[in-house]
């Protein structure tokens, strides 16, 4: 057998309270795809950050082609072939692509020492074409798409020399197109002989790309198994020590009054005369790829956005939606894409995180009730399943699944009874997914109903009652869940 390119051998690391990692080992071999599964809090991350140099393991050892190493610093990681592309990608915005990806090590002219702009821009192109990465040297970054900047960002790794290459969550901001391609590029890193680790939540993408997958679960790892001979019921029951009977929980409920009807909404150039409706009890799927136009159609329901034409009426009332607190005041609560950036203040304990979007019922001008506001809160920790040692955790220090349940508890603390739903399980682990869809599945129970935008296609067909599909911001399909499959629905995002 041969040599692996790389082994953590039984890593173990505490931090105050909490034992993070526990005896840990894994492998990875060169020219292969390592899938790295867990639910939020199993230990991926911190494994990964001591691979990076960031943190020192308590306990255990790292080999680099058989040499045992010893990382004090993210330079001493990259010194040895080991690069990582972050969900939340390090771009430099301002500068074209030939300056991000030979940062630092740009030509000059000898005589003068500045700058060879036509070297730098040829060298960048021959990167780009050694990869099969159509991008122009010259284009200023901050005007790529998320997924043509993590190609650069996979470029410039491969341009250090990596041979060993860590990607966490690279596909959660990514449609279906842009995922596929993204898979071309690591097939094309495998055959040159680059090691892959793979970190997602989304299992049906483990099973596309990755040779073998490795459980981890409450800082131990559970087992490493060949992907083509695993299934989805098999990882999910390492990852949650249980098992899942149903993944999607989708009930069939009785469908009510309709609570929204939209009429042509329309904003010049983005999306043209969209038109659906959401009644009690129902969930309705908003599907398309990225630049569709389906993200804006859910900023103009809750006023986040204005729009140029249409007609919304909340229960048969027509009504003009100017901003956030006038679609709060119409029974309209919306869960953002970006949970970090728009639905959570990280820096502010878990109460005042789900109390803030109500917080004119808490007290009275400027006078809040504490205790009114830490009996709601502790009560919707509860209801949701919000892991935290306490309501006055702050909310930077939790799981990204408990931190989407305390965005979810916000809403739910509003009263709403129509959610506007961006994403609502990005980026969390797999528990967490399945107590979402419960608490959604609840809340059609209760009357409400839920638009929902999803990338997974498995979730978009399991979960949605109705699924309307949006090309270039026009409406170009409708089906019901017995009708929908994957390929009526790819087919209808080409229209």
């Amino acid at each position: 057998m041969e040599q692996p390119l790389l082994e953590m051998r039984n890593i173990s690391k505490q931090f105050p309270g909490v034992q993070a990692l526990k005896d840990v080992s894994i492998d990875l071999r060169a020219g292969e795809v390592l899938g790295l599964v867990g639910e939020n809090g199993a230990g991926k991350s911190t494994l990964i950050k001591i691979l990076a140099g960031d943190y020192r393991a308590d306990t255990g050892e790292i080999f680099i082609n058989g040499r045992k190493v010893d990382f004090r610093s993210p330079s001493d990681a990259a010194a040895m072939g080991i690069q990582f592309i972050y969900q939340e990608l390090i771009t430099l915005d301002t500068l074209t692509v030939a300056e991000n990806l030979l940062v630092g090590h740009l030509p000059t002219r000898k005589m003068i020492g500045m700058v060879d702009w036509k070297a730098a821009n040829e060298n960048a192109r021959q990167v780009l074409e050694t990869m099969n990465i159509d991008l122009d040297p010259r284009t200023i970054v901050g005007d790529l798409t998320v997924h043509q900047k993590q190609v650069l960002e996979i470029a410039k790794a491969i341009h250090k020399k990596a041979t060993i290459l860590v990607m966490d969550e690279p596909t959660a901001a990514l449609g279906e197109e842009d995922t596929q391609s993204l898979f071309a590029i690591i097939r094309n890193l495998k055959e040159q002989g680059v090691g892959v680790i793979h970190i997602s939540h989304r299992l049906k993408e483990v099973f596309d790309i990755t040779d073998r997958v490795t459980v981890l679960r409450d800082g131990q790892k559970i087992d490493t198994v060949q992907t083509s001979q695993a299934t989805m019921t098999q990882l999910i029951s390492m990852m949650v020590g249980r098992e899942l009977a149903e993944f999607y929980p989708k009930r069939d409920l009785p469908i009510g009054d309709t609570l929204l009807e939209v009429g042509d909404l329309t904003i010049n150039g983005i999306i043209d005369r969209v038109s659906f409706s959401l009644r009690s009890g129902e969930i309705v799927g908003l599907f398309g790829l990225l630049g569709s136009g389906r993200m804006n159609v859910l900023r103009a329901l809750y006023g986040l956005d204005g729009y140029d034409a249409g007609r919304v009426a909340v229960k048969g009332t027509p009504t003009i939606i100017n901003g956030p607190r006038g679609a709060l005041g119409n029974g309209i609560g919306y869960m953002p894409i970006d949970r970090k950036l728009e639905g959570l203040a990280l820096g502010l304990p878990v109460s005042s995180n789900i109390t803030m979007a109500n917080i004119d019922n808490i007290g009275r001008g400027f006078a809040l009730n504490r205790r009114l506001e830490r009996e709601k809160a502790q009560k919707w920790v509860n209801d949701v399943s919000i892991r935290t040692p306490d309501i006055a955790t702050d909310a930077n220090s939790l799981s990204g699944g408990n931190q989407q349940k305390i965005v979810l508890a916000k809403l739910l603390e509003t009263g709403s009874k129509i959610f506007l739903m961006n994403e609502p399980t990005r980026g969390i682990d797999v528990g967490a997914k399945v107590d979402i869809y419960h608490m959604m599945e609840n809340l059609c129970e209760a009357g409400a109903g839920i638009v929902m935008i999803s990338s997974e296609l498995p979730e978009m067909l399991s979960m949605a009652d109705r699924i309307i599909v949006i090309a270039k911001g026009k409406v170009t399909a409708e089906f019901n869940r017995a009708e929908a499959t994957q390929e009526k629905l790819l087919h209808a995002t080409t229209l």
